[in-house]
């Protein structure tokens, strides 16, 4: 029976060419989009999933709320705060200090910059975090304090094929030796590096310039993670954070006027969901991934409604094949199979054809979202089974009302009637409600795509308030001390002697970045503490970057940060005047502060200006001298149109003055605009799947008007007899589609409005929603459906 079905379905795809190669087609774009969308989202949902504690693993974040402050958040806590824990909280097994570095690493003749890759940790790491060891062993790793423990990719890096046991690497004039030698990590791990080194030979460190990494609660910037006992509660965990905060830091939150929260959070929550500042790396955004399952899903159902509109709208041609069926004595449950049958077909025809083509189109979208291929191949039963379940369960789903409409005619009728006895007002209303909800859909994703490339074209086009244009970066990744002095000025010097160049600045930071330190604030006389960024510059920082000085002045020949016995003079942003207190920026010019250690004196006042990219807020900014051994970031503002020249310039007087440390450049405008890669990419993608619902939608419109016409050629002849114009009759055919088209606007205005505020909510600076971002998708989807129509 079941192959006469097969047979039967087989005839009746290869007689109705037209409308199987669109059904085909159609579901076959839509599977090929949904399964590179659910794959690129299994990947981005797949991060630390090898983590064999995963489901214990925790962070522990912190954030500091000040009292007419800004809420300041941070990844990192103090260094106190693990083994505090673990004393206070049987819940809690073991703990883990992170404490990130960068710089040279020198091995033999090798010497490369490992930026941000290097940690100092605690021995326990390897009891928390799965870290399979290509040689050597946890218990060996760091008994010594200079032991360094390497991934297999750094071995390579620096020692080729030969084994790196044993062997030396220095870094910051320190001699380390290998003891290991890890499996690197997979991509989808949110914590990445190259060199571990033993993290009681930073404390040993930290206390020859005066800190303390191993009991201090105010030092800052040390990445903290707990491994929970297996019976352990999280939930009932957090919920002692406050008392812990309060018995360790109750007297000086009082004091100071400020609340510390500590968090935990969950490893597997750290690559999409986490809102902190300074992440270890570059995060996923859980918003993004939410709109592209939503894309996904409808373009699959865009799909899907096609495959029920044009199976329902050919029931007309069939209904004799059913009487005839019926008459011989066909049940309704076989006519019901048989058709289903013809489903399963071409749905199965589909579903290969989709993957077929998504292993096809997936190196050019790998590099789209710049991925390893490898990364986003399909791997796994489960995937796969998944995969198959939705896909087979929405064909079954789509197929089931076309094959109840064929399997209800009734065989008198039926015969005597290419209509059967189905009420056929009550497919067309079917097929009217949903070909509104594909163009609804349609419209929602195309305004969509308008609002992300708005909003990115806004964000590209705003004035920052500092001018990033022509400007080289170059940074110093080995530390200077003072007998460099000489040799930072001399290179300066040198550089501004080009007329290529017209300005060189120091700095610790650069726009585009957060500012990499910060510290506790207080107007002279209060106790009311604000967290500030600190950001130390030369001279000629705030002129050559083009801030705007609001008040007050410049520093001139103002004293380094040097001494803590004297007054250093400072500048502080709009932001910090006012958290402060201080509305009236003349007002703040004189002003006494106490901070990081040093007694202040505000000389200037700047206008605030965006260092990070527009979804962040401005952040409380104070200033301060600093000498230009300290200050790692040489801003080269130029004007040549020559810069390939330049940069040979640059990169010859650098090595000359400093052979030990690797020349590193960047542009300016280009690393700020690489905040906004995410964006950028999320933006094209979004615009690629909406193109592609807008094409399988007009397929499934194209097929119907066909048939549509198909049906009513006998009453076009006579209108165009009887004189009816070519312009009247395309008036006639198009007008029920347009008036669909209407009113899939208004289904899919609200829906389009609140999705684009929701979305835009997570940025500071943001658009304002217009009209046109409803008007333009309505226009362009009744144009491509008038020109699919005619």
């Amino acid at each position: 029976m079941f192959q006469n079905y097969l047979i039967t379905a087989w005839r009746n795809l290869w007689k109705n060419k037209v409308f199987s190669a669109i059904n085909i087609f159609g579901l076959s774009v839509g599977m090929a989009a949904f399964l590179l969308i659910a794959n690129y989202l299994r990947f981005e949902y797949s991060y630390d999933d090898f983590q064999e504690n995963k489901d214990r693993l925790f962070r522990v974040p912190m954030k500091i709320a000040e009292k007419d402050g800004k809420l300041q958040t941070f990844a990192f806590t103090y260094p106190a705060v693990a083994p505090a824990m673990k004393k206070d909280f049987p819940e809690i097994q073991e703990t883990v200090r992170f404490r990130r570095q960068g710089g040279v690493i020198t091995a033999g003749e090798v010497k490369l910059v490992e930026q941000g890759a290097i940690y100092y940790v605690d021995a326990s790491i390897f009891k928390l975090f799965t870290l399979p060891f290509k040689e050597g062993n946890a218990p060996s790793a760091f008994i010594n304090l200079n032991d360094a423990v390497i991934t297999e990719s750094t071995e390579k890096k620096y020692f080729g094929n030969t084994s790196a046991i044993g062997k030396p690497l220095r870094y910051n004039n320190e001699d380390y030796i290998v003891k290991a030698v890890l499996k690197d990590l997979p991509t989808a791990s949110h914590l990445q590096f190259s060199i571990l080194f033993n993290y009681l030979k930073y404390v040993q460190i930290a206390k020859n310039f005066g800190g303390d990494a191993e009991g201090s609660w105010g030092w800052s910037d040390y990445y903290t993670y707990l491994l929970l006992k297996p019976e352990a509660s999280a939930k009932q965990l957090e919920s002692k954070f406050p008392a812990f905060a309060n018995r360790y830091l109750g007297t000086d939150m009082k004091e100071k006027g400020y609340t510390i929260t500590f968090d935990l959070q969950s490893i597997k929550d750290i690559h999409l969901r986490s809102a902190y500042d300074y992440e270890l790396a570059g995060n996923g955004n859980f918003s993004y991934l939410k709109y592209l399952a939503i894309a996904a899903l409808v373009i699959l159902v865009i799909a899907w409604i096609n495959y029920i509109n044009l199976s329902t709208a050919k029931s007309f041609d069939r209904s004799k094949e059913v009487g005839l069926r019926k008459v011989i004595g066909a049940g309704r449950s076989q006519l019901i199979w048989q058709f289903l049958t013809e489903s399963l077909i071409v749905n199965t025809i589909a579903v290969v054809s989709g993957v077929i083509l998504m292993k096809l189109t997936l190196p050019a979208f790998s590099a789209l979202v710049e991925k390893d291929v490898t990364d986003l191949s399909a791997s796994g039963r489960q995937f796969w089974l998944f995969i198959l379940t939705v896909c087979m369960l929405g064909s079954l789903l789509a197929g089931f009302y076309p094959a109840f409409i064929l399997s209800s005619f009734k065989p008198i009728q039926a015969l005597k009637s290419s209509a059967g006895n189905f009420n056929s007002n009550n497919r067309n209303y079917l097929r009217r409600i949903l070909v509104v909800v594909q163009f609804s859909a349609a419209i929602v994703l195309i305004a969509g795509a308008i609002g992300f490339y708005t909003q990115l074209r806004f964000m590209s086009g705003k004035d920052l308030g500092v001018d990033i244009n022509e400007t080289i970066v170059i940074q110093q990744t080995t530390n200077q001390d003072s007998s460099r002095l000489s040799s930072v000025e001399s290179f300066i010097n040198e550089v501004e002697a080009n007329p290529a160049v017209k300005v060189v600045t120091g700095s610790t930071s650069v726009p585009g970045e957060e500012v990499g330190g910060s510290s506790n604030f207080n107007l002279l006389h209060s106790t009311s503490e604000k967290r500030c960024r600190i950001f130390g510059v030369d001279n000629k920082y705030i002129p050559a970057y083009g801030l705007t000085l609001l008040a007050g002045r410049n520093f001139t020949t103002d004293l380094p940060a040097t001494d803590t016995g004297r007054l250093l003079n400072i500048i502080i942003n709009e932001t910090a005047a006012r958290i402060f207190g201080l509305a009236d920026v003349k007002a703040a010019i004189g002003q006494r502060v106490e901070g990081a250690g040093y007694h202040c004196q505000i000389i200037g006042v700047v206008k605030d200006y965006h260092q990070e990219s527009l979804k962040e807020t401005f952040d409380p900014i104070v200033f301060y001298p600093d000498l230009s051994i300290n200050l790692f970031n040489y801003s080269v503002k130029y004007k040549t149109a020559q810069v390939d020249a330049l940069v040979d310039f640059l990169k010859q007087k650098w090595n000359s003055r400093f052979p030990e440390s690797p020349f590193f450049f960047s542009f300016l405008d280009d690393r700020f605009n690489a905040q906004y890669k995410n964006d950028r990419l999320f933006a094209i993608v979004v615009s690629l799947f909406t193109a592609m619902a807008i094409i399988i939608a007009c397929l499934g419109l194209f097929g119907l008007s066909l048939y549509t016409i198909a049906k009513r050629s006998k009453e076009i002849s006579i209108r165009k007899v009887l004189g009816a114009t070519v312009v009247q009759i395309a008036t006639l055919v198009t007008k029920d589609y347009m008036r669909l088209i209407l009113f899939a606007a208004l289904v899919a205005v609200p829906v389009a409005y609140w999705l684009l505020l929701n979305w835009l909510q997570q940025y500071a600076f943001h658009i304002s929603i217009g009209w046109w971002f409803f008007l333009i998708p309505l226009v362009l989807i009744a144009g491509i459906a008038l020109l699919t129509v005619l």
